[in-house]
């Protein structure tokens, strides 16, 4: 049941273009899109929590921490929505999802986590990945520099809110009270951002707004709850390694859906992307067991 839930999680996750674009084409901005994908979330982990009996309380300097992290995670989320202007959702997904690649390097660089074989590896991966999915053999018209760009922003945004809540490590809360806070503080964000920059708009009609609960519940709620259980049934590890669904479950979407194209250079550069955030996953625990071997 576990392996089945990590799946679900990422695969849910993936889905992110099948609700997005569609308000995106509407008319409503990315700014706003992302206010209702938090808020609905929030709302939604907030019962989760309440009806789990998680703790939700926290000291001021957790929450306050917390609130930094948001305003990254949100950030991490704005530039991959504006990337889908400049790159099929499915190739704007996959380059996100270079997110556990550029963990393990920050870790390295910055906290002195011992370079691996593995890590290299990884990194050599990651790079002809990118170097594909940016049109590198030439049959991605799609693609533009400046989505590459922004999804790579995007990727770094993600991994130092993942490094800031290693570095946090809240201790008064359980995993999905600080998803909630992360949420709820994200949509406040979204909603100062959005009225900063005049583009906040509220749904044209129902069906805006079913599309825009369906973002939040599926892709927010829906993918972080899974996740949690699957961690508890299966470890940490394992539930992130089935999270490579995410890119495919994406270029599917955007290719069946949308009608984006499909080019060779974009399932190589996803299968290299995937197979990158394998070996960073897997690197560790392939490691100790040949040191017991030895």
């Amino acid at each position: 049941m576990g392996y089945i839930l990590a799946l679900l999680s990422s695969a849910s996750f993936g889905m992110i273009p099948l609700f997005s674009l569609p308000l995106l084409h509407a008319g409503m901005s990315a700014e706003s899109v992302l206010f209702y994908r938090f808020f609905f979330a929030a709302l939604l982990m907030g019962g989760i929590v309440l009806v789990r009996r998680d703790a939700l309380a926290g000291p001021a300097s957790e929450l306050g921490a917390l609130l930094g992290m948001s305003a990254l995670y949100m950030l991490a989320a704005l530039l991959m929505i504006w990337g889908f202007a400049y790159l099929p959702s499915g190739v704007a997904a996959t380059l996100q999802f270079l997110y556990p690649v550029l963990v393990m390097l920050i870790m390295v660089l910055f906290f002195h986590e011992k370079l691996r074989l593995s890590v290299v590896c990884a990194i050599v991966l990651a790079l002809g990945g990118v170097f594909l999915l940016g049109g590198g053999m030439g049959d991605n018209k799609a693609v533009q520099p400046m989505g590459v760009l922004l999804l790579l922003l995007s990727a770094l945004s993600n991994s130092l809110y993942i490094v800031g809540l290693h570095v946090v490590k809240p201790r008064h809360m359980t995993g999905l009270g600080v998803t909630f806070w992360v949420l709820a503080f994200g949509s406040l964000i979204c909603l100062g951002n959005a009225l900063a920059m005049g583009s906040f708009s509220l749904p044209a009609d129902l069906k805006e707004l079913g599309i825009a609960f369906l973002l939040a519940a599926v892709t927010a709620a829906l993918s972080n709850l899974t996740l949690v259980l699957a961690i508890q049934r299966i470890g940490s590890t394992m539930a992130s390694v089935l999270g490579v669904m995410e890119p495919p479950t994406a270029v599917c979407v955007g290719i069946l859906v949308f009608d984006e194209p499909s080019s060779a250079s974009l399932w190589i550069g996803m299968c290299l992307i995937c197979l990158s955030v394998l070996v960073v996953m897997l690197g560790p625990r392939l490691g100790s067991r040949r040191a017991k071997k030895q």
